[in-house]
């Protein structure tokens, strides 16, 4: 029974390959869209610092009306690469 507890937890598998692949797909979506844009550094600078800090402020200040995202490696990738849309995201996710 613990066997089967700790592959959950672990994430091995198809799963995380998943998971895997749309973070890459979603990176690959934002750089083409950074890249063809008039000034691409300023964009993506402001899209990850606008990201970073919707997030803090959302963890920081959440739970009250909204839920809480925890700050962990796939929040942070989420929000610096989409941005307050991604953080939006996770918050709708969190809702469900």
């Amino acid at each position: 029974m613990q066997d089967l507890y700790s592959g959950m937890i672990s994430g091995s598998g198809s799963a995380e390959i998943i998971i895997y692949a749309v973070m890459a797909i979603s990176a690959i979506a934002m750089l083409v869209y950074y890249l063809r844009s008039e000034k691409p550094v300023r964009t993506a600078v402001f899209g990850m610092i606008s990201g970073a800090a919707a997030l803090l402020l959302v963890n920081h200040f959440g739970g009250g009306i909204i839920p809480c995202v925890p700050l962990n490696g796939f929040t942070a990738f989420i929000a610096l690469t989409l941005g307050i849309p991604g953080v939006a995201a996770l918050i709708a996710l969190l809702m469900l």
